[in-house]
């Protein structure tokens, strides 16, 4: 059964319980009221992933709320999942919000904690990811990492190594999207409330030609709210400025303040109860 068939009277009914007419809530995210009708009448099955997180935004729901608000637009995973091939008559970011689609909403995040590094040679060398978070319904088991490289990283070059509480379950690459998808399995299925907290990397390999340039910054971000968001980066060499930069949710970048470093060239942002969308930093050399 397809959970978008609930999606709409939910939005309706939780708009609604806001006091907000659709004028006001396409107002306040940035989404059309045609938009917000269709998807209220059915009409929209399967909206973009940061339409939802601008409703997510505009409405101010709960961590709670939110993730079952944006459950009620997954699609459920079909039998052999990854055996089946993606339908190559739609675009690769159709492919790839179908195969995330799957596990939508079907958690909460309790804490992020990305760390990456700037080798010598400039360029990123790894990011560590330590994830704590809560199942909102029985049986979940898989998430999925969306890895975007840039005008320098090629995604498909980049490997998902598992650590503690997760191992690989497959990846799906889109070379002319740049995207990666990694699917993460938990070591055991776990029931509606319970938490669970895992950990992996990302490494590319920056002898090999062509797939790493000078790195001049990155972001991570969820889908999520979560009550604790840690986002730091080391520097082998100090580069001459470092600034703060975030993207909302259907938004374009925004640049923050110079970020000092420390004496081990280390900067971190720390944030709480962070919306969806994505922070990080960018730096000159």
């Amino acid at each position: 059964m397809n959970h978008a068939a609930h999606g709409g009277p939910l939005l309706r009914r939780t708009r609604q319980a806001r006091g907000r007419t659709q004028d006001e809530l396409g107002r306040d995210s940035g989404v059309s009221v045609r938009t917000i009708r269709g998807l209220e009448r059915g009409e929209i099955r399967q909206p973009q992933i940061a339409t939802l997180q601008q409703l997510v935004v505009a409405l101010r729901l709960s961590p709670q709320e939110q993730a079952e608000f944006m459950h009620a637009w997954a699609t459920r995973e079909q039998a052999a999942f990854d055996t089946l091939l993606v339908d190559p008559t739609v675009s690769e970011m159709e492919q790839i919000d179908a195969i995330t689609r799957t596990g939508l909403g079907a958690y909460r995040v309790i804490s992020q904690n990305w760390h990456t590094t700037i080798g010598a040679n400039r360029r990123l060398a790894t990011t560590r990811c330590q994830i704590a978070l809560q199942a909102v319904e029985d049986g979940l088991e898989r998430v999925f990492n969306v890895q975007n490289g840039d005008e320098h990283t090629r995604a498909e070059r980049m490997d998902l190594v598992p650590l503690r509480g997760s191992s690989l379950g497959g990846r799906w690459d889109f070379p002319d999207s740049n995207v990666t998808v990694f699917g993460v399995h938990l070591p055991r299925p776990l029931a509606k409330g319970d938490c669970h907290a895992y950990e992996y990397e990302i490494t590319a390999d920056p002898d090999e030609a062509g797939v790493l340039g000078e790195s001049d910054g990155f972001v991570w971000g969820s889908p999520h709210t979560a009550r604790a968001i840690i986002v730091s980066v080391q520097f082998a060499e100090r580069p001459a400025s470092v600034r703060h930069v975030a993207r909302d949710p259907g938004g374009a970048f925004e640049y923050f303040e110079e970020i000092s470093l420390d004496e081990h060239n280390h900067a971190a942002l720390v944030l709480e109860d962070a919306g969806p969308g994505a922070h990080g930093f960018t730096w000159a050399w």
